[in-house]
Formats: C-alpha cells, sequence, structure tokens
C-alpha cells in the first residue's frame, strides 16, 4: 500500500510530517498507538488516513459536537459520503439512518460522543459491525491527572474490547508525561507505538500581560486587537457572561462587529457564528471554552485569554488555534491578580463536601431501584458541578454508569452496591481530583509570575528536552515590545485640561461629577470601577472613566490625600463627605 500516494489522493498532501508517518503506519497495521501532537501539528490525519484505506469501521471518539462536526464536514469534502455521526443533537431518525449505514459497511468513519458508550441500545446497534481501529482524541480526558478529566472516558477501554476493536488510538496535544503514562494505562494500551513531538510552535509569540484591573485589561486587549493584522483572532473568555460583556466592549472599541460563542446559546446560533467566523465574515469571536477544540482555521492571527486558564495545558491547548497556517501570530494572556482568587474560588467549591457522596449515592440507589435512574440534578444537590464530579466519582467505583442525558438531568444505570469498598475508592478518586487541582493551578501560576522565558517553560512543563527556537519574537520576557502598552489618554474635559498627571484627572472628576463625589469613588471612577454606585450616578461617563486603570487603588487615594493635604481638594465633612476643589487651586493650564 503506498501511503504517500493514498496522502496525496484524500487529503491533497505531498508528505508527512514529523511524526505522521510512523502512526499512519501502526493503526494501518492493527497496532495500538498514543498520539502526542501540539494543535496544529496534524494529529487527526494519524488516524483519518488509515480509516480511509482499512476495510473496516474505524469509531472515533470526541468529546466536542463542534469537534466532531467540524471534522466530519472536512472529511466530507476529502471523502464524500464515508465519515458520519452520532449524537444527541440529532434526531432518532438521523441517528439510526447513520448506523444503518455503518451496518452497511458504507462508513469509513463514525463519530460519537463518549457517553454514547454508556448506551446498550447504541453497542448492540454496532455489535457486528467490524471495527478496525477506536479512537480516543483529546485522550488527556481519561486521565485525573490531565486538565480536562471526564468520568464518561473511563469506560471507553472496556467498550472497545467488547466491540472487538483490532486496535486503539490515543490523540492528545496536551499531555505531559504523567497524563501520558496514565492515558496508556487507563486505556489498556497494550505494547503501544509512541509517536511524540516536539512542543515548540516556532511560529507563535507568547506573552502574558499583567493588568492592574479589568477596566485596564479591557483597554489593553481592545489595543492588541485595534490593527487589521492581528486579526482574525479568538478571545477565550472565564464565563459565558464575560463573553458577552467583552464582545459588546470590544465591537465599541475596534468599531467592528465582534460575535459571542458559548454553551448558553442556542445551536443554531452557536452554528451560524461558527460558520461566520470560519467563513470570514466576522474577524473576532469572544467565547468559552466550548469554542474551538474543533475549530481548524488556518489564519488565525491572534488567540487572547482574558482571564488566565485552570491550567498550562488548557491555555497551550487553546493558544495554539493561532498561526497554524505556519506564519506569525500571537497567543496573548491578560493576567488580572483578581484571577488568582477566582480560581481558588472555583477549586474551593469543586471540594465534595463531607457526606456528599453518600447522599447522592443514596438517591441514586432509591431511584434506581428497578435497575436504572433518571434524576433531576437539583434533587442530588446545589451545586451541578459537584453533583457531576460526585457521579464521576461513583462510575470510577463501580456503582454507577451515567448515560446521555439534558445538562439539567443524571441518567444511568445501577452497577454495582454502594458498601465500603466503593465508598473507599470514591473518596480516593475525589482527593486526587482535588489534589490534582491546586497542582495544576500552582503550576499556571508559577507560569504567569516566572520571570523566564515562556517558550522554555512551556517545553519544560510537558517533559519536551529541545531548546527553544523561535522563528518569530519569542515572548514577552524576551522580547518585551510583544506587551500590548496600555491606550494613550484621552483629553479630559472640563476646562480643556488634558491628562498631563493623575493629580490633574482627579481635579477634573471632581468638576465633572453630578451629584458631587467623595474621595473613595474618585478612585473607583479613574480605575473603571463597576460598583453600583458608579453606575448608578452615570460617572461611567465621565470622559475620565477607566484612564487609570493600570493604577493601584491605592496609588490614586494616596494622590488624593496628598492633594487635600496641599489644599488643592477640600472635603466637605459630615457622614457622607464629598470633594471640593481647593479655595488656594492653581488654574490649570490650557490644553
Amino acid at each position: 500500500m503506498d501511503l504517500h500516494a493514498a496522502l496525496h489522493q484524500h487529503f491533497g498532501f505531498a508528505g508527512f510530517r514529523p511524526g505522521q508517518q510512523a502512526a499512519v503506519e501502526a493503526a494501518v497495521a492493527g497496532r495500538d498507538v498514543l498520539v502526542v501532537m501540539p494543535t496544529g501539528a496534524g494529529k487527526s490525519l494519524c488516524y483519518q488516513l488509515p480509516a480511509l484505506v482499512r476495510d473496516d469501521l474505524t469509531i472515533v471518539v470526541s468529546p466536542l459536537v463542534s469537534l466532531m462536526q467540524d471534522q466530519v464536514e472536512a472529511l466530507e469534502r476529502r471523502a464524500p459520503g464515508r465519515a458520519a455521526l452520532v449524537n444527541a443533537q440529532q434526531d432518532f431518525a438521523t441517528n439510526n439512518e447513520v448506523l444503518a449505514r455503518a451496518r452497511a459497511g458504507a462508513l469509513k468513519l463514525l463519530y460519537v460522543a463518549p457517553e454514547r458508550f454508556s448506551s446498550p441500545g447504541f453497542l448492540e446497534a454496532i455489535r457486528e459491525v467490524p471495527i478496525g481501529l477506536f479512537v480516543v482524541d483529546e485522550a488527556h480526558c481519561v486521565s485525573q491527572w490531565g486538565h480536562d478529566f471526564r468520568p464518561d472516558y473511563f469506560r471507553l477501554a472496556d467498550a472497545a474490547r467488547w466491540l472487538g476493536a483490532k486496535a486503539l488510538v490515543a490523540s492528545t496535544a496536551t499531555a505531559t508525561p504523567q497524563v501520558a503514562r496514565d492515558v496508556v494505562d487507563r486505556l489498556g494500551l497494550r505494547d503501544a507505538v509512541r509517536v511524540t513531538t516536539g512542543f515548540d510552535r516556532p511560529n507563535l509569540s507568547f506573552a502574558v500581560v499583567p493588568c492592574a484591573t479589568t477596566a485596564d485589561k479591557q483597554a489593553r486587549l481592545a489595543a492588541a486587537l485595534a490593527e487589521p493584522e492581528a486579526r482574525p483572532a479568538i478571545v477565550y473568555a472565564g464565563t459565558r457572561k464575560a463573553a458577552e460583556r467583552t464582545a459588546g466592549d470590544l465591537a465599541r472599541k475596534l468599531g467592528i462587529e465582534v460575535l459571542a460563542y458559548h454553551a448558553g446559546l442556542a445551536r443554531g446560533e452557536r452554528a451560524e457564528a461558527q460558520r461566520r467566523f470560519m467563513a470570514g465574515d466576522v474577524d473576532v469571536v469572544v467565547a468559552t471554552n466550548a469554542f474551538g477544540m474543533g475549530v481548524d482555521k488556518a489564519d488565525v492571527r491572534t488567540v487572547a485569554h482574558e482571564v488566565v486558564p485552570p491550567s498550562v495545558e488548557a491555555y497551550y491547548q487553546e493558544a495554539g488555534r493561532a498561526g497554524r497556517d505556519g506564519v506569525p501570530a500571537r497567543a496573548l494572556l491578560f493576567a488580572e491578580p483578581r484571577d488568582k482568587g477566582l480560581h481558588v474560588f472555583f477549586i474551593e467549591r469543586s471540594e465534595v463536601p463531607e457526606g456528599m457522596l453518600e447522599l447522592v449515592a443514596e438517591r441514586l440507589l432509591f431511584a434506581g431501584s428497578d435497575g436504572r435512574f433518571d434524576v433531576a440534578v437539583a434533587d442530588l444537590g446545589d451545586e451541578p458541578e459537584q453533583v457531576r464530579a460526585v457521579i464521576g466519582h461513583l462510575a470510577r467505583a463501580g456503582v454507577v454508569q451515567p448515560a446521555p442525558s439534558p445538562i439539567d438531568r443524571v441518567r444511568g444505570r445501577i452497577t454495582g452496591a454502594f458498601d465500603g469498598a466503593a465508598r473507599s475508592i470514591a473518596r480516593t478518586s475525589a482527593a486526587e481530583g482535588q489534589k490534582a487541582r491546586w497542582r495544576q493551578y500552582r503550576a499556571v501560576w508559577a507560569f504567569v509570575e516566572g520571570t523566564g522565558c515562556r517558550r522554555a517553560a512551556i517545553l519544560q512543563h510537558f517533559g519536551d528536552p529541545a531548546a527553544p527556537a523561535p522563528a518569530v519574537a519569542c515572548c514577552d520576557v524576551c522580547a518585551p515590545e510583544l506587551v500590548p502598552a496600555p491606550p494613550e489618554r484621552s483629553p479630559a474635559a472640563g476646562g480643556g485640561a488634558s491628562h498631563g498627571s493623575l493629580e490633574e484627572a482627579i481635579l477634573a472628576v471632581v468638576r465633572g461629577a453630578r451629584p458631587s463625589i467623595g474621595r473613595t469613588r474618585v478612585a473607583d471612577v479613574l480605575r473603571g470601577g463597576k460598583a453600583k454606585v458608579v453606575l448608578r450616578n452615570s460617572w461611567d461617563g465621565l470622559p475620565e472613566y477607566g484612564t487609570y486603570a493600570h493604577l493601584a487603588a491605592r496609588t490614586v487615594l494616596a494622590k488624593v490625600d496628598a492633594m487635600l493635604e496641599s489644599g488643592r481638594l477640600q472635603s466637605t465633612g459630615g457622614p457622607y463627605p464629598v470633594l471640593r476643589e481647593g479655595a488656594g487651586q492653581q488654574p490649570l493650564a490650557a490644553a
């Protein structure tokens, strides 16, 4: 078999990238394979090409619908009618038609979500189909040491063996050496061929951008994306609300259309946002991490994180969406002190409270007295993420087997008793998960606050011994000019004064604020604060609002106090003091 000819026929490529040929040859021969390649290095070809040249069916397990849809559409252009997907967003008839095509031998690749293997009906539907490769994409999800652990991945090895798959292929972009070893163990890879290419992306520049406040961050982000050469761009936000807010803010500041993308949007809205971005109709999308894993847009020039991600792995996977065409691109990480507090908050909130394992197990066993359960998440606990984590620990202990279900419900089967042994396994699982989250927290903040080369830090994190070899400006440590400067101060209103100094800006706020403003709120206005009293009094409409967002509150307040002491400002006193210009105030120079 001429693999180079098949590569050209199906993908139009003249040759393999580093590591691809070894992985392809092993998969074609029916060997288990572990592929660890950075985003953009061509992992998907390592199983797509073998699938197209083999005579049997390849099953690809992917965690996100957007990933599956994107790959199926790309394969439809290369090998029409040979790839399809089954998921909960398609109706029953469509899924049945896809499975019928698989049984008839018409398909080469079938994409499915991991939870699909908890459905006995699905397994029976493909039980007699000859399965060649069983591909676990984003395989780090199987490891509790990984950054995106998913309990649904636990049973994939059993499902693959039960279906009689000839070989397993595990593929990931973000496996540290520890995670790679865990993936091999969890999936039971046998004498696996390991293909690991270097983690360096020579055409990417990395920059950590320290920001004093949220307003400072928003101003610097807009400045970084202001030039057309900085786009197309993906901005990753930490929450749905932040994605909407940042999209609106960038649209106003840049004067262009900016789309938000998150799981809270209707399915059609998400699909349309992705389509328009991929087609180049819109140059900037602000998204949660629900976007990007399956998006293969080669010409993204900037990936920006407006909040520090929870792990180095998550950061590097998303940053890798930039520059897949090999042309210079940037990965910008905007870090605000409050991000650290948010990380601690979410880690502490994810901790399983005392007694919750027992409570959830008891309720599921009661609801599943006939062997199956279908329970509202709200009936199991007040924190949905905690509930899902507990379900994962109970699955690991062999007590339950989750099945596909809506986001507000938990469905599945009872598979064992919650006895002493199961309780011990579940508690150990919960403790290990919490330790992993704290370890990731320490690693990502060591990266953000580190003073050494960012590229070297990334390579070291992933166990890559190679020396950094950038083809562009390396990082903000090696090339400080990569850090976007705060935008220039705009002229102030009120007597035509300019922001030549913080002192003059304070005076301009005191003059312009109606109603009159107090000491603390002057600092809020200049730093772009969102306090209710600022918004209620429309002080955020003052020209000076946010112009000193890069300064800490104590710096602004120290200047106000110095002006009070010198007489340039006076306080009215009383229970609600406000500021006035001092009687001895010298007039500001005309602009």
